[in-house]
């Protein structure tokens, strides 16, 4: 079961509710308001206006002035009866007509709002969105904020396909009423068109509507749709129509280079028409199989998507087609609409993925748990306390405490870290676990453990990746601790007669690393009192805010400080003295810490 957000959830039908009401208008301005207010709730915020450009005053010679269209809950200082306010001029709007709104959102300081100290403070800056239909300006969407903190990347790129949808809803109704007489049979597809791809996330499920139905909607002979291939050199056939021989079952590309008719359109982002194709297709490089197709008439239109071109639609008619301008911008139009649904279906099928992969992480961390011990061995002469924290969803650290064969009164004790993170860390440590405890059951010593599980590693894995590891024997009625240490973190011995700590000798490479790595087996023994602290790497390479290193002599002046206490509460203090001094940063490498106290 794939589960998404609630927020995310709420935002989706908010976002579907605002594009139907926009789509289901055949008067766009007459909804305008309805639709800002849904945008503004979508937002968290509470404040609104949109400009559309006059086309009267335009046409008439004013040059490029703005008007306010719709606006939601504006304050008293801002209300729309104030006439002499709004017909000002002010800075989105210059930046609007210069060209300098490239972007699909733009964080602006308003100058209308800025003039009046009155409302300075709650609204001081708005989201600026152009409304436009390919190079046209039809208008501006703000959203007012009291600063830039609520316009978040998740809000700006929802505004961002409200501004989208908005602009080809208001250049569709524009459409509409100039071919309301002549095309009421292509509006009704049109809108038929823009409904059915709404209702449509799966992207074979868009593209094989398109192709059923974008000849008879344009009434020509042909039609393919071409995307990039994975090397993004080639565009690929993904899907055709008409065509005599079918050249996505053969595989056919055509290379994404100005070389090609279809790579031009795809790298300039601009329609071509072709008329007379033999002439055509005597100055470009054709292939014998194009030619075989007889087509005469050609338009390949790019889908572009937030600026980037994403595929490139071709239609083909065998007689000459001459296609006139409001053809043209019927068709671009109606390609907007599909380069937005197929955006919207990649990015939602990216999104199952990222769903997938998550769960699929949390099924591999809770099998990678049930590999660490329940809960510390509960003995006679020796307490235990661990902390395990993964950096991410599985993790590449592991311990384990080992019941020894022959004497109940030993214990090996294993903590490791495997060099590298995420799910390549996670299945080695998975191996590497198994091998030093099996190798641990046959009666060997941490010395010979170690390095039998380097040879069985190397010999077993194909990955190129080491651990370093701590295997660690413990005797509970002596104290006696033998130790062999392939190049992990020094474990940090408390005395307690002295209050010192002491950090244990490092001897050996990593496991992996090398072949026929011995290792050298040390002891050393625990009085009552004393505790011992084992830790992976992601205790000490802690940072806080200003990038310095939690480090292995702030860690022993803090078992130093908490002193001669329970394991749980020395274990307890460590991980506290941690989040005192990284605050909210967060962990950058998995944690592992076991700290071992003889009572």
């Amino acid at each position: 079961m794939i589960v998404t957000h609630k927020d995310d959830i709420a935002d989706l039908t908010t976002l579907n509710r605002i594009i139907e009401t926009l789509n289901q208008a055949v008067d766009v301005r007459e909804v305008l308001k309805t639709a800002l207010a849904d945008v503004v709730a979508l937002m968290g915020l509470e404040s609104g206006w949109i400009f559309m450009v006059d086309e009267q005053a335009q046409a008439a010679g004013e040059g490029v002035v703005y008007r306010l269209a719709a606006h939601h809950n504006l304050p008293p200082a801002l209300s729309a009866d104030n006439q002499e306010l709004w017909n000002r001029s002010c800075d989105c709007q210059q930046m609007c007509t210069a060209g300098e709104l490239e972007k699909a959102y733009n964080e602006v300081r308003c100058s209308r709002q800025i003039e009046s100290q009155d409302f300075r403070n709650e609204l001081a800056v708005h989201a600026s969105v152009p409304l436009k239909s390919g190079e046209r300006t039809l208008g501006i969407l703000n959203i007012a904020s009291p600063n830039w903190d609520a316009f978040t990347p998740q809000k700006l790129a929802l505004l961002t396909n409200i501004g989208n949808q908005m602009g080809n809803s208001l250049e569709r109704a524009h459409l509409y009423e100039l071919l309301r007489e002549r095309r009421v049979q292509e509006q009704a597809a049109l809108l038929e068109l823009s409904n059915q791809l709404l209702g449509r996330l799966v992207m074979d499920d868009i593209i094989s509507y398109l192709m059923n139905v974008v000849p008879g909607l344009l009434q020509v002979d042909a039609c393919a749709l071409m995307l990039p291939g994975e090397k993004n050199d080639f565009l690929e056939f993904r899907v055709s129509k008409g065509w005599r021989n079918d050249p996505v079952s053969v595989k056919r590309r055509i290379p994404l280079n100005e070389s090609s008719s279809p790579g031009t359109v795809m790298l300039t982002q601009e329609p071509l028409l072709v008329i007379n194709a033999e002439q055509h297709e005597r100055e470009s490089q054709v292939p014998e199989w194009m030619l075989e197709e007889g087509f005469q008439g050609h338009m390949f239109i790019p889908l572009v998507g937030k600026g980037k071109s994403v595929g490139v639609i071709s239609i083909s008619t065998r007689e000459p087609r001459w296609w006139t301008n409001d053809e043209i911008r019927f068709m671009r139009l109606m390609v907007n609409q599909i380069a937005l649904a197929i955006e919207t279906a990649r990015l939602h099928e990216q999104e199952l993925e990222r769903q997938r992969m998550e769960q699929e992480l949390t099924v591999g961390r809770k099998i990678q748990e049930s590999l660490l011990p329940l809960k510390p061995p509960e003995v006679d002469g020796m307490d235990f306390a661990t902390a395990y924290l993964p950096a991410r969803q599985v993790s590449g650290d592991f311990f384990d405490f080992i019941d020894l064969p022959g004497d109940p009164e030993r214990i090996g004790v294993v903590i490791a870290d495997v060099v590298d993170k995420g799910v390549p860390a996670a299945l080695f440590m998975a191996l590497s676990r198994t091998m030093i405890r099996t190798l641990s059951l046959g009666g060997r010593g941490p010395a010979a453990v170690l390095s039998k599980a380097n040879e069985f590693i190397l010999r077993d894995s194909r990955a190129s990746l080491f651990l370093s590891a701590i295997y660690v024997e413990l005797d509970i009625h002596s104290g006696r601790v033998c130790y062999a240490n392939a190049g992990h973190n020094r474990p940090i011995w408390l005395r307690k007669n002295t209050g010192q700590c002491q950090e244990l000798s490092e001897a050996g490479s990593m496991l992996a690393f090398m072949d026929y790595q011995s290792y050298e087996e040390q002891e050393m023994w625990m009085e009552p009192g004393d505790i011992l602290v084992m830790y992976t790497d992601g205790l000490t390479e802690a940072m806080n805010s200003q990038g310095d290193f939690f480090g292995e002599e702030r860690l022993s002046r803090v078992i130093e400080n908490i002193g001669s206490v329970s394991e749980q509460a020395m274990l307890d203090g460590i991980l506290e003295a941690l989040e005192d001094f990284s605050g909210e940063a967060p962990l950058p490498d998995d944690l592992t810490l076991i700290v071992v106290k003889r009572p």
